[in-house]
């Protein structure tokens, strides 16, 4: 079967919808913004954190889930057409992929090695140097890093080891959220539907053909202007369906642009590492390799239900994506799984205001991302990492879902009381929200409405004067403990690694 080629365009893009005997393709080099989580604006969707770096600020939009874990490490893409089953045999017709329907089309835009390129960008003297930003681990890194090994979640002693000449920064989040706004406003600019996260967007342009003309003409038109206005290359990969238009751009990084036809899905899919198939994270990839699984062709030998019990829930999805199928539809008004906001201090701390402090502080900067998003938390959590690298992590329920501040910090700081146990000092700290319901579901006792409606319009009121003067303007509480030992800005306490999340 013919493979996919990437053919140059005079403006240095590519193309993915012809024929060749051979795929020409290039490492899969994934974006390294998974392992980074936000104090100011972020939103948790899905999947795990590596804590330790991060920047504070940054938006991710209330969506779905992500369709693939954003820090995966690509093998070497292949270069075979039909891949033999695992237990050797050609696969039958039954392991074949159905085409995706041929009327979507998807585009994935993703800004290449977004924080450390606006750190060259702002700073010409870094252009063409190896740039971490991140603080503990790496957040971010230049592509002139990587080419020394450095990668995402890596250790910062050892990206030192690794290329002792690294620039490293802790980065400057109001900056790049500007950034990622300029660029997703562009995105807005020729698709009905964006759904946007830290540092991609997937944009739907389904129908669009009569009014645009051809598609890939419009990334590459989207492509030169985000460079033209902001100084940044994106990839741009289109495709029938979120997966594979996310896949086929990782082909093409940096500064790439390719597209997959529906037709060309299996050819494409069949020889690639299982590893690069959404879902199948570290773990996974170890079991499927275990069972002498190599490619997302060999794994369609594997019957649905055998998927189920290997991996649960997950199994069924891997089964529709090995195959190229991926019906989620891009949606940018989704409630989020959960809002986190988590900080390392700047140095170990046992003292107990201090850490009461910064609860009430991380509590009401979630409550305020909470009610403007419109929803309410049904569950508080409370992380602990010690200064010996252990964790704790504890959960309790809201006894009415609520965004008020007294409610959530009453609930983070009787959760401090049974996790703080031990005499080690703290790294980091943090606070996240879960299962809500949309705010205008509560009913609240009869007596209780019209304190409640005075409450919610006092905090409401509180966010408008944050709104406009920065969220440091008004502190309140035990959080009063952190003035004159943080570093402040018009957006609040300076934070040393704040979460940014997935």
């Amino acid at each position: 079967m013919r493979s996919p080629v990437i053919a140059a365009t005079p403006d240095g893009t590519h193309d993915a919808s012809g024929h060749s005997a051979t795929h020409p393709t290039a490492p899969v080099d994934a974006e390294g913004a998974a392992v980074m989580s936000g104090v100011d604006e972020s939103v948790t969707i899905e999947g795990g954190v590596a804590t330790g770096a991060g920047i504070a600020g940054i938006t991710e939009r209330a969506g779905a889930a992500r369709p693939e874990p954003h820090a995966t490490e690509g093998g070497a893409d292949g270069a075979r057409g039909d891949a033999p089953a695992a237990d050797g045999d050609t696969p039958t017709a039954d392991a074949a992929v159905d085409p995706p329907p041929a009327d979507r089309v998807i585009l994935h835009v993703d800004i290449d090695a977004f924080f450390a390129a606006i750190e060259q960008q702002r700073d010409p003297r870094l252009a063409g140097k190896p740039v971490i930003v991140g603080a503990g681990v790496i957040a971010s890194c230049s592509y002139e890093a990587r080419r020394s090994g450095l990668r995402a979640g890596m250790t910062l002693s050892e990206a030192k080891r690794l290329c002792p000449e690294a620039v490293i920064l802790e980065g400057h989040a109001q900056v790049y959220r500007c950034f990622a706004e300029e660029i997703f406003e562009r995105c807005r600019a020729i698709s009905p539907a964006v759904e946007t996260y830290l540092d991609e967007a997937y944009c739907d342009l389904t129908g669009t053909e009569r009014l645009h003309g051809d598609l890939t003409a419009v990334a590459a038109a989207l492509k030169r202007d985000i460079r033209g206005a902001t100084g940044l290359t994106v990839t741009c990969g289109l495709g029938p369906n979120r997966m594979l238009a996310k896949l086929i751009g990782k082909t093409v990084k940096p500064d790439g642009l390719a597209r997959l036809a529906a037709a060309e899905a299996e050819a494409f899919l069949t020889a690639r590492p299982i590893e690069q198939l959404a879902g199948v994270g570290h773990a996974h990839a170890k079991t499927l390799r275990s069972m002498n699984l190599r490619t997302i062709g060999e794994l369609r030998a594997l019957p649905i239900e055998t998927l189920e019990a290997l991996f649960g829930a997950p199994g069924r999805l891997l089964h529709e994506r090995c195959r190229g199928r991926d019906t989620t539809a891009v949606s940018a008004h989704e409630i989020p799984l959960s809002i986190s906001r988590e900080t390392s201090f700047h140095r170990h701390t046992a003292d107990r205001a201090e850490i009461e402090g910064m609860i009430e502080y991380l509590a009401s900067r979630a409550c305020r991302t909470s009610r403007e998003l419109g929803v309410r938390p049904r569950t508080v959590a409370l992380r602990l990492r010690y200064a010996d690298g252990e964790s704790a992590e504890q959960a309790r329920s809201l006894r009415v879902p609520s965004d008020a501040d007294p409610a959530v910090i009453a609930v983070a700081r009787a959760l401090l009381a049974r996790l703080f146990t031990r005499r080690v000092a703290l790294h980091a700290l943090g606070v996240a929200l879960s299962n809500f319901v949309p705010a205008a579901a509560e009913q609240g006792a009869l007596f209780e409405e019209a304190e409640a409606g005075r409450r919610a319009a006092l905090y409401h009121a509180f966010d408008r004067v944050r709104s406009a003067y920065g969220h440091g303007v008004l502190v309140s509480g035990r959080a009063l403990h952190l003035k004159g030992r943080m570093a402040e800005d018009r957006h609040g306490f300076v934070l040393r690694t704040p979460s940014l999340t997935r």
